[in-house]
């Protein structure tokens, strides 16, 4: 099975990267982690077949409709989805959570970067924003499943990223976009 996970567009009108599009139409599923921010663009998502959390900057319609955690399985391997990370660089708590809700991968959203790691037979991924990155690249995650092995890609979706200092990019034809 082919996914591919995406989190944080921050959209309020349909403007995703050409890149992710063909990913997604090429994909079995997709998951988004939070932060559609618009009931019209989660629907726009919605014609794929989605599997998606409220994040905490969605209206008011997606925070009725949407859960906080969704579970589900491909095969042998049991996957979770919440939006809520956090901001440091040590991902632990999300392990431990990975652990509670009894799941192999754990994917969220929240810090826009892209994060991938493993610990104590479980494994996190945030597949980072395809639209809004922060110290990253615009990204999103194509993963790969057969049985209980998982394969994960990161991609660049579109030439944007956000940095704090260090060698600018703007010179290759990137564009910086920080928020």
């Amino acid at each position: 099975m082919r996914i591919i996970a995406v989190a944080d567009t921050h959209l309020q009108e349909w403007q995703v990267p050409k890149k992710l599009i063909e990913l997604m139409e090429s994909a079995d599923l997709i998951v988004h982690a939070g932060d559609f921010v618009s009931q019209e663009i989660y629907e726009k998502f919605s014609d794929f077949d989605l599997v998606a959390v409220k994040g905490d900057n969605d209206d008011l319609k997606l925070l009725e409709r949407l859960p906080e955690v969704a579970k589900f399985s491909v095969g042998d391997l049991k996957i979770g989805v919440v939006h809520n990370g956090n901001y440091l660089n040590l991902f632990d708590d999300l392990i431990y959570r990975a652990m509670e809700l009894d799941v192999d991968l754990l994917i969220f959203g929240h810090i826009h970067r892209f994060v991938f790691e493993k610990l104590k037979n479980k494994a996190i991924l945030c597949p980072g924003s395809p639209t809004e990155p922060r110290m990253s690249f615009a990204s999103c995650a194509e993963i790969f499943i057969d049985g209980k092995e998982v394969e994960v890609k990161c991609h660049l979706v579109q030439p944007i990223f956000c940095s704090f200092g260090g060698e600018s990019l703007e010179n290759t034809g990137w564009r910086k976009k920080c928020l």
